[in-house]
């Protein structure tokens, strides 16, 4: 047994792709910077495991782990130009079959996300221009398993109604999709099983240290022959989360915890060969007007080294990276930075409040009773949570700050 699990730990790490494309920015915002959260820590989101709705929108796996634990959340930020909605409902495979051999869930949701934008000019006719807007909305489903690592799976189908895709800015509508694979190695629970005993036993503070791996490809479909179509965008990121939790009458508190996270974003989109040869005849380099963009194979052309290990970006992978802060479960304090080729560096920075952490950190403080049925009742069935997100530069989203708020209940 001991040996099956370093087997299958060792592999989960090495599952890392590498393939081909040319890149669309990581801080695109349909990908992994739609919520608050996310453009806190720079853009990152495919790697780290949360109960944050909006994390489906950036990677689906994100629902898959959600189900694990039985239960919704609904989230919404309606500031600033992009606009999203979204929501979801997990259940545990375990409560309808508990004979199964390992844990598992089970989940389904729904996603809006609304976008409005300023006017900007194509490369090749500068004087015309676009109004930026459009609307996506979409369907996930979600499946998560946990035997001694998680995993979670989703996939998520959109129907697309974009102003980006042509110059005379007819709606452009479409369906897309959205795969995504998200793993979480719990490292101490398994040193803890392979000794066969827990470090709480001795200090009574309970250490936990989570790697995490996530792939993402977003808004995969037929239009990539379309211009200036919404970009198909595949990322691949990891993070490292470290908490110390102990116990709270009866309630597991993370009183202190620290999350770093780093993300590779590309897009698998080539041209063909004859397109630049064409272009080459006639002396021009701008591809604004090739129909004959096409996917190549593969999952994305990743250094793993490079652009993950040493977070630099490349000549067609784009990088975002940030980390986290959190006290008392209750405060979260967040910084990063995106950079893709030919741009600035961004900075960003957020921050984050939790009921459920408040609630803890009352009752630790003896603040209030936990046996009151208003505590009893927040902390075992509802969270409230609120992310403020902004960027501190023109290089992406001019300066844009979100807001959003997340319900769980479970």
């Amino acid at each position: 047994m001991k040996s099956t699990i370093r087997i299958v730990t060792l592999a989960t790490i090495l599952i890392t792709a590498r393939a081909y494309g040319q890149y669309y920015p990581v801080g695109d915002p349909f990908g992994s910077t739609v919520s608050a959260q996310s453009l806190g820590m720079g853009g990152v989101g495919t790697a780290l495991p949360s109960d944050n709705a909006a994390a489906t929108i950036a990677n689906p796996a994100a629902l898959g782990m959600f189900s694990l634990g039985s239960g919704l959340n609904a989230a919404t930020d309606p500031t600033g130009s992009l606009n999203f909605s979204a929501g979801n409902a997990g259940t545990s495979l375990n409560d309808l079959w508990p004979q199964l051999p390992l844990k598992a869930g089970i989940g389904i949701g729904y996603s809006n996300v609304s976008y409005s934008n300023s006017t900007y000019s194509f490369s090749a006719l500068p004087r015309v221009v676009i109004q930026q807007t459009g609307t996506f909305n979409g369907i996930s489903a979600g499946v998560g398993f946990d035997y001694y690592i998680k995993l979670g799976f989703g996939y998520t189908f959109r129907w697309i109604n974009s102003r980006f895709s042509d110059l005379e800015g007819t709606p452009f509508k479409h369906t897309a999709e959205d795969f995504g694979a998200l793993v979480q190695i719990p490292i101490v629970s398994i040193v803890d099983h392979e000794k066969e005993r827990t470090v709480r036993e001795s200090s009574g503070i309970d250490p936990h240290l989570d790697f995490n791996v996530g792939y993402a490809m977003r808004n995969w479909g037929g239009f990539v022959n379309s211009v200036r179509a919404l970009p198909t965008e595949a990322d691949l990121g990891w993070s490292l989360d470290g908490a110390l939790s102990s116990d709270v009458d009866g309630h597991h508190w993370k009183w202190l915890s620290i999350s770093w996270s780093e993300q590779a974003g590309t897009s698998p989109i080539m041209t063909d060969s004859a397109i630049g040869a064409i272009n080459a005849f006639f002396g021009t380099a701008d591809t604004t007007w090739n129909y004959y963009n096409r996917y190549e194979k593969g999952l994305g052309r990743f250094g793993i080294w490079q652009n993950l290990v040493i977070g630099k970006a490349s000549a067609t992978v784009g990088v975002a990276r940030g980390g986290q802060i959190g006290l008392g479960e209750f405060l979260y304090l967040r910084a990063g930075d995106v950079t893709y080729p030919g741009n600035p560096t961004a900075t960003t920075f957020g921050w984050g409040l939790r009921l459920d952490g408040l609630i803890k950190c009352l009752v630790f403080l003896k603040s209030i009773s936990p046996h009151s049925p208003f505590a009893e009742f927040l902390l075992d069935h509802v969270d409230l949570q609120y992310d403020f997100g902004r960027e501190y530069s023109a290089a992406y989203f001019g300066g844009e700050k979100f807001e959003s708020l997340n319900l769980v209940v479970r």
